[in-house]
């Protein structure tokens, strides 16, 4: 292997032939198709043709795959083990596994949100001054009507 090559990729060849791994097809393109394994891993699903039935080839499909071997240019060579029914859904705890993962690993620019933060503050206090406005001009109105009657009737 060259320096090059991802650290997944530079695994022994016994012991990814050994791997069967849960993946998710994620890209049907030009004849292709793209696995991302539970590792994390993309691969590419080896003779497509043959892979026991053609409704598996879905997008968002689950199944179980081998790694086969790593090409020249790099990606990973997958074989379909078993394929996951439609009809049977994830565990309750398997979907908060991977929501809890998702949130883990996102990392959002902390400039965006202060810029967020700083429209809604300049928004509350506009419209808070919008408030003061009104009522201080119904508190003149009131003292002008006031004084209106304390001229005429004293």
């Amino acid at each position: 292997m060259t320096q090059n090559t991802p650290p997944e990729h530079q695994r022994p060849a016994s012991d990814s032939l050994s791997n069967i791994l849960d993946g998710e097809i994620v890209a049907l393109e030009n004849g292709r198709v793209q696995i991302r394994l539970e590792s994390g891993i993309l691969g590419i699903l080896e003779d497509v043709a043959n892979a026991n039935d053609e409704s598996f080839i879905q997008l968002g499909q689950h199944g179980k795959f081998q790694i086969l071997r790593c090409d020249d240019n790099g990606e990973t060579i997958l074989c379909l083990v078993s394929r996951q029914d439609p009809e049977v859904s994830p565990s309750f705890e398997h979907d908060v596994d991977e929501l809890q993962n998702a949130l883990t690993h996102h990392h959002a620019p902390p400039a965006a949100h202060e810029d967020t933060f700083t429209a809604l503050d300049e928004q509350r206090i506009q419209q808070w001054l919008n408030r003061v406005e009104k009522n201080l001009s119904d508190l003149r109105r009131n003292r002008a009507k006031r004084l209106d009657e304390e001229f005429y009737s004293g």
